[in-house]
């Protein structure tokens, strides 16, 4: 069920990091809200009042957003999906034709779609766009089955992805949250391997890690999903006020995958910690200096080079 209504504020805006995080430059543009899934972590179950799918109209409004945040903005990297999944929902298709159109107009622009769907009919049936970058959020098997229900399994994920990849567009990868179980490392080195089975370098844009982590007042909506393992590892209330892994746990997931993550692609460039702080960035990439603004260029220049 959906329904459509003017865009009560501003289509886009900052994306909103916790306080003494490193920020990595993103906007957000946001078309519609709500979602199909039920995935145990999801935030959203606090901030919406309601699964259904609102599509808001007028996207010219976002059209003249964009126009005007580029004459003040370089290297703008802007996605879709903080509110909802960019390709879950049929009426997304809707949306596809329009977005493309206004975005070709902004070919300095960097458009990602964020999804755990693999709905992709309506992308392909649009011409091509270099500056438009197709985000996958990505789990083990297991972890999929248990707290991200009615999502795309992982092979009809990967399958999507490798028939967008043979039409030349560049590809996120968002492991986000990292959850950890008792062979966590057995299952995201297989993960890994996977991906990058399918995934060439050159096409691959970034490729974010960000932990579990969530407000205390999620802890209701988690329990309702009974066959959730998200309270095996050891949380803590952290500095920002969300549930999050011991910081020793942390760094070591980090750390672990991304190990797992350079035997494969040889490189740092696409890579980039979410909601972590300045201390947890010098341990896991001590060579680079975290920063949004250079967090943000590196990654521009994976898809635009500047």
């Amino acid at each position: 069920m959906s329904c459509q209504s003017n865009h009560p504020g501003q289509f886009i805006k900052h994306c909103p990091c916790s306080p003494q995080t490193i920020a990595c430059g993103y906007y957000n543009i946001n078309l519609h809200t709500g979602c199909p899934y039920d995935c145990s972590y999801c935030i959203l179950q606090l901030y919406l009042p309601s699964k259904a799918s609102h599509f808001f109209d007028k996207l010219y409004d976002a059209e003249e957003e964009l126009r005007a945040i580029t004459q003040n903005t370089s290297a703008l990297r802007i996605g879709t999906g903080e509110l909802a999944d960019s390709l879950a929902d049929p009426q997304c298709d809707q949306l596809i034709p329009p977005l493309f159109k206004i975005i070709s107009n902004f070919p300095e622009i960097v458009l990602e779609l964020k999804t755990k769907s693999s709905r992709i009919n309506a992308i392909l049936k649009q011409p091509f766009q270099a500056n438009i970058v197709i985000g996958w959020s990505l789990n083990p098997p297991q972890i999929i089955e248990r707290e991200e229900q009615f999502t795309a399994s992982l092979p009809d994920r990967l399958k999507a992805m490798k028939a967008l990849l043979s039409r030349g567009y560049k590809i996120a990868i968002h492991f986000d949250p990292l959850i950890i179980t008792a062979d966590w490392p057995k299952q995201y080195k297989s993960l890994v391997e996977q991906i990058c089975a399918i995934l060439p370098v050159n096409q691959l844009a970034w490729w974010s890690l960000g932990a579990l982590r969530f407000p205390s007042g999620l802890r209701p909506h988690i329990f309702k999903h009974t066959a959730s393992r998200l309270f095996e590892g050891e949380l803590i209330k952290g500095y920002d006020d969300k549930y999050r892994y011991l910081r020793p746990l942390r760094e070591n997931l980090f750390l672990t995958l991304r190990a797992f993550i350079e035997t494969q692609i040889g490189t740092i460039d696409p890579l980039y910690l979410c909601m972590e702080d300045e201390a947890m960035w010098q341990r896991v990439f001590p060579e680079f200096e975290p920063g949004s603004e250079r967090i943000n260029h590196r990654l521009y220049q994976r898809v635009i080079k500047i």
